[in-house]
Order: structure tokens, then sequence, then C-alpha cells
């Protein structure tokens, strides 16, 4: 019995070669304060995003692709939304039957409503890196979750005052439908 139950559906697989898949997922990042990997972070608000993602799989490893996402920052007062533009590259560490490990490194550009964070400006640049797993839980759909380094800063340099940055760690979950 413990055997039929941990079986995927018939023709449940992860993305192949050739492929084309989006990805929808939604993200709860929590702020790095202070040092954390390459650069020292000032904001301290947590924010919530929504991203969907357009993958093309140019291997059975490898993946390149664009998404969108909406964010929400939530700080004291009214709460500031932005809408991110991404680069994303994956690549899959790990792939068996059951589940693949992949990583991510995204990079982009943001406009906001308001400064991200307070005392920065309200466009941004965006960079991340982080690991993920996916389950296939039907033909063509996987089950995904993760955790991201999110870096947002407006790049005008270390020394200069507008140019603090939003470092956070983005706890995700999500799914990706094969096209």
């Amino acid at each position: 019995m413990l055997a039929s139950c941990a079986a995927l559906p018939q023709g449940a697989r992860l993305a192949q070669a050739g492929d084309r898949s989006v990805d929808v997922r939604a993200a709860y990042g929590v702020p790095i304060v202070a040092k954390s990997v390459f650069w020292d972070g000032n904001g301290d608000v947590d924010d919530v995003s929504l991203k969907a993602r357009h993958l093309w799989h140019t291997s059975d490893h490898f993946a390149v692709g664009a998404g969108l996402a909406l964010n929400t920052y939530l700080p004291t007062g009214a709460d500031v939304f932005g809408l991110e533009a991404e680069a994303v590259s994956r690549s899959y560490l790990f792939r068996s039957e059951r589940f693949g490990v992949f990583s991510e490194l995204t990079g982009g550009y943001m406009q906001s409503t308001g400064r991200v964070p307070a005392g920065g400006t309200e466009w941004n640049f965006t960079f991340s890196f982080g690991a993920g797993v996916e389950i296939p839980v039907e033909r063509d759909t996987g089950l995904q979750m993760g955790i991201n380094y999110h870096h947002v800063s407006n790049a005008l340099g270390r020394m200069n005052d507008r140019n603090p940055s939003q470092n956070e760690a983005q706890f995700w979950f999500g799914f990706e439908y094969r096209l």
C-alpha cells in the first residue's frame, strides 16, 4: 500500500528539453538588516509578492526565461507597491522521477509607488539567487517551493546617501504548468 501512495500520477514528470512552462508563485520576504552576503541592508520591512514567469527549457537541466512580479512592501503607514520585470535562469542540480532540486539566478528592474527602502528611490534594480524543489503532481503540473536571497537597490553606489538597499530572504510556494 505504501508503494502505491508514493506513486506519481501517470505521465507526471519534470520539464524536459524543448518544453515551455509558466511558473506562478507567491512569496513572503523577511528583511536582512546590516551586512548580508555582498551588500549592507537598510530596508527593514516585510514584503509579499506574486510572480509569473515564462521559461524555455533548453535542456533537461537548464531553463531561461522572463517574468513579472507584483510586490507589496509593508512599512508603517501606507503600503508601497512595485512592479518588477526580471530575467531568469534555472539550473537543475538533481533530477529524479519523483522530484527535482534546482537553483535560480535572476536580475531585473522594479518601479514602485514609493521609496524602497525608505530613503531610497521609486526605481530600483533587483538581483536574486536561491534554490527550490519541484514535485510533479499531474501530467503537466509541478508543485514548487524554495527560498531566495533578494536584493533591491538603485545602484547609485555605496557612498551615495540615496542608495540604501533592501535585502531579504524570500520564502516562496507555487506551481509550474507546462504549455
